[in-house]
C-alpha cells in the first residue's frame, strides 16, 4: 500500500476553511474603491505574520526533536 503524501485534511483546509480568505482577497482586488497601497500593506502584514508563525514552529519543532530522543 502506497503512502499518501497529500491527505484529505489538506484539501479541507485549503479548499473549505481558507475560502473566506480567498473571497476577501478577491474583494480587495475586484471591489471598489480600490486602494492598492492598503492592499500591499495588508498583504505585507499577512506574509510577515504567516512567516513568523512558520519560522517559530520550525524552531520549536527542531528544538523539541533535538532535545527528545524519540
Amino acid at each position: 500500500m502506497a503512502h499518501e503524501t497529500i491527505h484529505i485534511g489538506l484539501y479541507v483546509i485549503f479548499g473549505i476553511i481558507m475560502l473566506p480568505v480567498y473571497v476577501m482577497v478577491l474583494g480587495w482586488f475586484l471591489g471598489k474603491p480600490r486602494d492598492f497601497r492598503s492592499i500591499a500593506l495588508t498583504f505585507g502584514y499577512m506574509l510577515v505574520f504567516v512567516g513568523a508563525l512558520v519560522i517559530g514552529l520550525f524552531v520549536i519543532g527542531t528544538t523539541i526533536s533535538v532535545l527528545t530522543p524519540y
